[in-house]
This record gives structure tokens, C-alpha cells and sequence, in this order.
């Protein structure tokens, strides 16, 4: 539907619903089985949700709409005109959303900022009824700034589901899910950010056929759940999932990387619920450690697949980056290596958008944060100073949210000794790293690094104390003037 006239105007204009809303709206007609005989489809059962365009190609929708879909027909709800739909692009089983690509274009509707949402804001709501009249107003009730749902109170039918909420600009502000059994006039939207992040995900994934989608084991395993199937197996495989995760953990620790991927290929490879996603994204990790950065790549873009509203795939993809840039650096391709470095950047913000209490991510963009700094500097570039005091700024956050933990801590404050240095206040790094060695006293990097502070401020007795420690630690820092740092 497009260009719906609202005639109320009896309240305040900046909460009327949109006078004219450009996008094109959809009912989706699902086919799926009804009775399976010996493998075959014998009855088919057949089901109804909306939809909307969210791109000239692509129409979100909820996830429960096509779940078990053996075909789905889209058809604009004001001509009937029928869009061929291909496949599923992106899905969130949690936000309860889905993507689908079709093969004719429509007019996307533009996705507002859910973040300014307030109760008691006038929404519109765009379903279908079965007949041409399929908008209804309503309020916003409740909602909160990290909650998967937004409560409004309209009078939402069940075909409505996946259908767009609008708000006073016409905006997309949620994607109404599901209504209340005892309450009818009430009904839960998902955030219209959540749709943004899958969005992203839908533009770089590829089209998966309905027949290969359900196949998917977390869909698979999402319907057996529903239908009480399978369910002693789910919780089995969670609790399998986790004691082999805890294992892979404690050897990526200690630096077995090779032996964490070997288990955290077992865990993929039996699909074990509760544990997949994490095990693509650590093995990214460790994968890079061991310099494969393809195929870590590839791990960590599989971890966003599976949940684009956690924070493990986008840390898992930052790490990566991270190490592939300093690779290219070490081998002085430094435009890649800055590419590199500013993906991480990207990433971790990412990661730290979804998850802002994590301490140990701020640590990491700092740090990534500081190795872009060094290459600026070397290129004599003037941004390196705002990376520098970013990456203060960063560690500051990272100390603030972790009071314990000394390994963390001792290296949470040697990203920020070094981009001290960086910014020339060698003095505030020495403390930094005398904060660093109290905490981890055995790190060779800590006294290296400080003994380089000590000699820029013309300590050079005090620095080769720090030099001949830091080589007792580590022989390879026999080389006082090596500046590559690790971490």
C-alpha cells in the first residue's frame, strides 16, 4: 500500500500519523505441510502474515510468518500485484524477523530510529485484512532503550503479523510480532534498529532457497521446539555444547590454538545448540592467531549470520581484522594494514554497541586504535594524536567497567602507557606501566616498554635496568630498540 490519508487532526501535529507514506506493503501467503507421509507432503496447510520493503528487492517480515514455508507468495495489497519471492537473505530467530529476496522491485519504506521513541507517541500500523482499508492507529506503551520490544496498544489482528509500525513522519519505527491472548488490542513490535542490523547482514549474504533455508539447523531446531519435538535433545546439546566450549576455551588460553579449533570443529560440526555461534567466532579468533585470516574471516561472518544482535560475531570479525592489519604492516603494505585497522575499528564499535558494558572490547579498540596511530605517525599524519587520545579515552572506559581481573587490567593499562607515549606524556605512560608490571610482574613486554618511556625522558640508567629485565623474561627483547609491540 502506498500514499495513505490520515484525516484526524485533532490532536498535537507532531504526533499525528504520517499524512503520506511511500513504501510498499505486502500480504505473504504461506504454504506449508499439513501431513507428512513417509517423507511426502500429503496435505498442505495453508497460513498468512504481511510484509514490507526494506530495499527495491528485499521485504522483511517476522520469522514465525515463513517458518516451516514450503512456498511463499508476496502480493502488494493494494493492486494484488504478485512479487516472486526467491528465497530468505536473513533471519533472526531471537528479534523474531526475516528477509526476503524477490525478483520484481518495490518502494522501500524508510527505517527511522527506534532510540527516540516515546510512550505515548502516535503510531500507524500497515496490515492486512483482507480487504483495502488495512490501516489502524494507535500509542506506544511501553518501551525501553535495550529491550527486544516496543508494546503498543492498536488493534492488531494475527495477519498483521510482520507488518511495518510508522511513526508521525512515516517512518518505520518496529515490526509488529505478536499480540497479547487476554489483552487483544495490545501488541509487540521489534525495534526497527534490530531491523537495521539484519538489513546489513541481508546486503553482503547469499539467497537461500526455502528448501535449503529450512533445512538450516537452527530453523529446523526452532520448529521441532515449537511443535514440543526434539526437546530433551535441545537441552542435551546445550549442556554437551558448553562443557566442550569450556574445554576449547581453556586451550585457546593457554595458546593451543590448534588444539581449541579441533574442538570447536567437533562443536560445529554437530550443530550443538547454545554453542554454535560462539565456536565459529572463537575459532575465527584462534584461526588468526595461526595467521589463516580467510578462513577467520569466514568464521567470524558466520557468527554474525547466526546472530546479528550479538556482540560475539562483530568481536570475533575486529580481532581478526586487527591481526590480518598487523601482518601487513610487519610487511610494510601499509595502506591495507590501515584498511585493516579501521575495519577493526568498525567492528569493535559494533561489538560495543551491542554489548556496552563489555569491558574487555574497549580495551581491544583502543588497542586497535593505538596500532593505527603508529602507522599515521610513521606517515606523519596529524590524525594520529585523536587516535592516540581515542585510545586513552577507550582504556579509561575498559578500567572503569572491570575493577578486577589482573591480567585484564595490567593489559588494559599498557594500551594505555603506549598511547600515552604516543601523545608525548611519557611520564603518565611510566605510571601506566608501573601498574601494568604490579599486576603481571612476568610480562617481558611491560618493562621493554617502559624502559623506552624511561630513555625518552633521558632515564637511560633506569631503562636499562627495565631492558635487561624485560630480555631475562623474554630473549626476544634483546633488542632494546624493537618498537613493534605485542599484545
Amino acid at each position: 500500500m502506498q500514499g495513505i490519508i490520515v484525516t484526524d487532526t485533532k490532536n498535537n501535529k507532531s504526533q499525528q500519523p504520517a499524512e503520506e507514506i511511500r513504501g510498499t506493503t505486502v500480504y505473504l501467503e504461506i504454504e506449508s505441510p499439513g501431513r507428512i507421509l513417509e517423507g511426502t507432503v500429503v496435505t498442505v496447510q495453508i497460513s498468512g502474515g504481511s510484509g514490507f520493503f526494506v530495499a527495491r528487492d528485499k521485504i522483511a517480515t517476522n520469522f514465525h510468518v515463513v517458518e516451516g514455508a514450503i512456498e511463499i507468495t508476496a502480493k502488494r495489497i493494494d493492486t494484488d500485484t504478485v512479487y516472486t519471492v526467491e528465497g530468505i537473505v536473513a533471519f533472526n530467530v531471537l528479534s523474531d524477523l526475516a528477509i526476503l529476496k524477490v525478483t520484481e522491485e518495490g518502494i522501500p519504506f524508510i527505517l527511522g530510529d527506534n532510540g527516540g521513541v516515546q510512550n505515548g507517541d502516535r503510531v500507524s500500523a500497515i496490515g492486512y485484512l483482507g480487504d483495502k482499508n488495512n490501516t489502524v492507529e494507535g500509542v506506544v506503551q511501553k518501551t525501553r532503550k535495550r529491550s527486544r520490544w516496543t508494546r503498543i496498544k492498536a488493534p492488531l489482528e494475527p495477519g498483521w503479523s510482520g507488518c511495518p509500525v510508522l511513526n508521525s513522519k512515516g517512518e518505520v519505527i518496529g515490526v509488529h510480532s505478536r499480540g497479547n491472548k487476554l489483552f487483544r488490542s495490545i501488541g509487540y513490535a521489534v525495534p526497527s534498529n534490530t531491523l537495521k542490523v539484519l538489513l546489513e547482514v541481508a546486503e553482503d549474504a547469499k539467497v537461500q532457497s526455502l528448501s535449503v533455508w529450512q533445512k538450516r539447523h537452527n530453523v529446523r531446531l526452532h520448529t521441532e521446539y515449537k511443535g514440543l519435538l526434539g526437546l530433551f535433545r535441545v537441552i542435551w546439546h546445550a549442556v554437551k555444547g558448553t562443557f566442550q566450549g569450556i574445554r576449547a576455551s581453556i586451550k585457546q588460553a593457554s595458546g593451543d590454538h590448534e588444539g581449541a579449533i579441533a574442538i570447536y570443529d567437533k562443536i560445529i560440526a554437530s550443530r550443538l545448540i547454545g554453542s554454535l555461534k560462539l565456536a565459529y567466532a572463537l575459532r575465527g579468533i584462534a584461526k588468526s592467531e595461526l595467521g589463516d585470516f580467510q578462513d577467520a574471516m569466514a568464521d567470524a561472518h558466520e557468527a554474525i549470520l547466526l546472530d546479528p544482535e550479538s556482540y560475539n560475531g562483530y568481536y570475533s570479525r575486529g580481532y581478526v581484522n586487527r591481526a590480518f592489519g598487523k601482518f601487513k604492516a610487519d610487511r610494510s603494505e601499509i595502506t591495507e594494514a590501515q584498511s585493516l585497522y579501521q575495519e577493526a575499528i568498525n567492528d569493535y564499535t559494533g561489538a560495543i554497541n551491542l554489548k556496552p558494558e563489555k569491558a574487555e572490547i574497549y580495551n581491544n579498540r583502543g588497542w586497535a586504535k593505538y596500532l593505527l596511530g603508529q602507522l599515521e605517525t610513521e606517515q606523519g599524519n596529524a590524525a594520529a594524536q585523536s587516535l592516540y587520545q581515542e585510545a586513552v579515552w577507550d582504556t579509561d572506559e575498559a578500567l572503569r567497567l572491570q575493577q578486577k581481573g589482573a591480567k585484564f587490567r595490567s593489559a588494559t593499562y599498557h594500551t594505555r602507557g603506549v598511547a600515552k607515549v604516543g601523545l608525548g606524556d611519557h611520564s603518565g605512560a611510566i605510571e601506566d606501566f608501573n601498574e601494568s608490571i604490579r599486576l603481571n610482574p612476568k610480562k617481558a613486554l611491560y618493562y621493554h616498554d617502559r624502559g623506552l618511556a624511561k630513555g625518552a625522558l633521558g632515564q637511560h640508567g633506569e631503562a636499562k635496568v627495565d631492558f635487561a629485565k624485560a630480555t631475562e623474561l623474554d630473549s626476544d627483547f634483546e633488542n632494546t630498540l624493537d618498537t613493534k609491540h605485542r599484545q
